[in-house]
């Protein structure tokens, strides 16, 4: 088992996102992935071996994403999307977006959903020993989890990470889920800038 998370402990002055090497190969929790305004990108799902509903997210800076057409998002200073292997509006061989933004850059990264039971919340209006409440899911509540969301930054979600490789006007990403292994398989996904 590995917990990807302390291997990618902070490192004073490191630039977001950060890389480590491991049994050779770069990894990540989020790859910055270079665009220009308005430009076309197409995203294909192409194989996933999770017991959890896998998906990927566009991070978009200064802007928004239309897909088929349309705009998904508002603009914002920073909007997550994301997409679903389980979709029933797209294709998830052929998701075709536009990348609206005023950034050189959108951030990718893998996603996934757990179904949870109980949960720990702050009430701010108590005193410290005071706040601490746990919410009960007799039926179980489904979350979406990925790197920055509430669940990995309770430490619940330990076992996130991808690679990439090249390939011709795009990449190709491997990732893990939260669960501490390092098949790198739970989703496999590409991005291809459009001709």
């Amino acid at each position: 088992m590995v917990n990807f998370k302390e291997v990618f402990k902070k490192i004073e002055g490191e630039e977001y996102p950060q890389k480590r090497n491991y049994k050779g190969k770069t990894i990540f929790l989020a790859d910055k992935f270079p665009v220009m305004n308005k430009e076309k990108l197409i995203f294909s799902i192409e194989k996933t071996n999770s017991d959890y509903p896998q998906g990927f997210v566009i991070g978009v800076y200064d802007g928004y994403i239309k897909t088929n057409g349309k705009a998904v998002s508002r603009k914002r200073k920073h909007v997550d999307v994301l997409f679903w292997e389980d979709s029933e509006v797209l294709d998830i061989k052929h998701i075709e977006i536009q990348v609206i933004t005023a950034s050189d850059h959108i951030f990718i990264q893998n996603l996934w959903e757990k179904t949870i039971y109980e949960q720990i919340v702050i009430d701010g209006t108590k005193p410290a020993g005071e706040n601490r409440k746990t919410i009960r899911f007799p039926e179980g509540k489904k979350v979406s989890c990925y790197v920055g969301s509430d669940r990995w930054m309770r430490w619940k979600e330990n076992g996130a990470a991808m690679y990439a490789e090249e390939i011709p006007n795009g990449k190709r990403y491997f990732c893990n889920d939260g669960d501490e292994d390092e098949d790198f398989d739970d989703i496999i996904f590409t991005v291809k800038r459009v001709d």
